[in-house]
This record gives structure tokens, sequence and C-alpha cells, in this order.
């Protein structure tokens, strides 16, 4: 059978004392006061010694576990194995053990270990070339100072609609492993929303907010495209906030995702303005695809959508939504955006550390 050590224990040293000042006819009471422990505790010291000869304790019997060090091993080593492992519920985990263990057992020995059934965080499904890209991305720009992240422009579009859903997926992980990429939930962008937006940042300045036309409020039908991006963003807001930010700033570089219509019409139009105007930028093809946790303007967002989700009454229709974002976006703490954009070397260091992979950002 089994044995097992019970209840705390006093150090051999003061097993010695006990001991010593028994044997000069200390009584209990005066040892228990001595040693600051009860006088009993040191009576069944005292009493064990004469018995065995011995300082040492009892070994107490209990119950033999379930799972031994070999099971318990085991156990570890299929959950953290892959992706799929991370995600299983308990019931298909207990499948792998031997032993017939309860779920209660299963998944108290799973939590002994350090892992803990938490959500898996979401975060953009990640191929091999685009973790290449980002780290060659954060490892080209890791030495940039504070003072040349705050010359730059970043921009984006976000699509919005309330009651959204948010349903959260389950996995088993440690605190530590948050973000590790078998604890992670892939999401994909999905289709209909009842707003689109676009918006950009620098350091102490905020673009306007930019309602972008849908498909029915457009002339013929389609998806957005790169001209329709010409027309409502690049030679209105971005191209105006770019052109202030240059007189107050001198030389700064716009940012761009890789959306497919910032390509086409956007990619002529950007060479004409490198041509004529000097500028600079990341658009397709440099900025690493499936990268916001680079864009400090997804932070922002995340900070507009609770905003207006704390709004009372709550926006239902499409016009109100549209008053909410632009009335929050006003609002917005620029001390916020500051920070956002100076934790730029930390987000470019998590991604060198990730090896390209998903970061916290």
């Amino acid at each position: 059978m089994q044995t097992t050590r019970r209840g705390l224990e006093l150090t051999p040293g003061k097993r010695r004392d006990i001991i010593a000042m028994r044997k000069v006819k200390t009584s209990f009471a005066a040892i228990g006061r001595e040693l600051n422990i009860k006088a009993d505790t040191a009576r069944k010291i005292w009493n064990r010694y004469q018995l065995r000869s011995t300082i040492k304790s009892a070994i107490k019997l209990g119950r033999p576990k379930k799972l031994n060090g070999r099971d318990r091993r085991h156990l570890k080593r299929y959950i953290k194995k892959n992706w799929d492992n991370r995600h299983e519920p308990l019931r298909d985990i207990s499948n792998i053990v031997n032993n017939n263990v309860s779920a209660k057992t299963l998944r108290r020995e799973i939590v002994a270990f350090g892992l803990n059934h938490r959500r898996g965080r979401k975060r953009p499904y990640l191929s091999p070339a685009q973790k290449k890209a980002r780290l060659k991305f954060a490892k080209d720009h890791i030495h940039w100072t504070i003072e040349e992240w705050r010359r730059v422009i970043f921009s984006d579009e976000m699509a919005f609609q309330t009651g959204a859903n948010e349903g959260n997926v389950w996995v088993w992980r440690s605190p530590e492993e948050e973000y590790l990429e078998d604890c992670c939930t892939v999401t994909h962008k999905s289709g209909f929303k009842r707003i689109q937006i676009w918006g950009a940042m620098r350091y102490g300045a905020l673009s306007k907010l930019v309602i972008l036309k849908e498909r029915q409020e457009r002339e013929g039908e389609g998806r957005f495209s790169g001209n329709d991006y010409v027309e409502q963003v690049m030679d209105k807001e971005l191209f105006d906030f770019w052109a202030s930010s240059m007189e107050e700033l001198g030389d700064v570089l716009v940012m761009e995702d890789g959306a497919g219509y910032h390509e086409g019409a956007a990619t002529t139009r950007r060479k004409e303005y490198e041509k004529d105007g000097g500028w600079q930028g990341w658009g397709p093809h440099v900025w690493p695809a499936n990268s916001p946790d680079l864009n400090p303007i997804e932070n922002l967002w995340h900070i507009l959508r609770s905003n207006i989700r704390k709004r009372i009454p709550k926006p239902m229709r499409k016009e109100d939504l549209i008053r909410a974002a632009q009335e929050e976006w006003a609002k917005l703490d620029m001390e916020e955006v500051n920070r956002l954009i100076e934790s730029m070397p930390r987000r470019l260091q998590a991604v060198i550390d990730a090896k390209g992979g998903s970061t916290k950002y």
C-alpha cells in the first residue's frame, strides 16, 4: 500500500531541541512555551523517541493515488502535445487513462501540474511564411527609437456591428501559455457588418473618423475596391492627415496593411504621392500579413468598441451607431493613444520572442 505524510512537520532541529530539553527534566508546558509549539506535540515526540529511539514522525497510511507518477507524466505530455489535445474536453481526455478515474479526480490531477481550463485567446491563423515575414519585420525595426515610432501614422479599417458573437472557447493551459499557438483560437474575418469605418493615429493626433460607404450606397455593385479606397480615404482624410503631420513633424511614414483594396488603384495613387509629395510608407507586401498585434490602432478599436457598448441607451439603428462611433472617437484619451504608439518596441520584441508567432498584443 502506498504511504504518505500528512500535516505540518517540525524541523529535525526543533525535534532535537525537544529531546534535549526533556532529558534535563524540562516540563512539556515549558518546552511548548520556549519553542512556540503545543505541549502535547512535545509529549508525542518524546514518547516516540523513548519507544523507537528516533525523532522522525510516524508514517501515516493513506489511500493510494488513482494515477501514479508515470500516469501523470503521460497525461501531461498528451495534453501539451498539440493544438487538438489542448482543446479536448475532459471526457475525451479521460479515454487515454487506463485507470478507472472519475472526471473530478482527473481534473484535480491536471490542475495539480499547472494546467487549468481557461478561455482560448482568439488570434489570426499564421502560416509558416507569415511567421517568417513577421519575424523579419520585427528584427529589421527592433532598434528603432521611440522618436522614430512617433513619426509613424498607423491606419486601419474596422467592421462594426452590435450584438456580435463573442462566445468563449476553452483550452487546457497554464497562465504562462496564454498566447502559445496551441492555446489560441483561430479567427477569420466574418462577412456582413452593419458599418465599416476607417481611422488613423500617430503620436499626439487622431485623424477624423471616416464612415465607409456600403455597397448599396455606391454606384454599381461589387466589393469595396481600390478605387473606393482612393476616393473615400486616400484622396481625402488620409491625405489631409498625412499633409498636416508632415507640416508639424517633418517626414512621417504611413502604415497600411495588406487588405486587397489597398492595392490596384491605391498602389497607383501611392506611387504618385511618392513621386510628387515625398510620401513614405509601409503598404501591402511590406507590412507583414495577419499582424494586428503589431498595429496599435487595433487596441484603439477595442477601446472604441467598449466605449460604444457602455452607452445608454445602446445604439440600435445604423444612424445611431454612426453617431456613437464618431462621438466616442472624438473623446478618446490622447495619453492612451501615445502609450499605444510607444508600445511598438515591446510588440516587436514579443514577436521575436514568439519566433514570429502570436503575441499578447
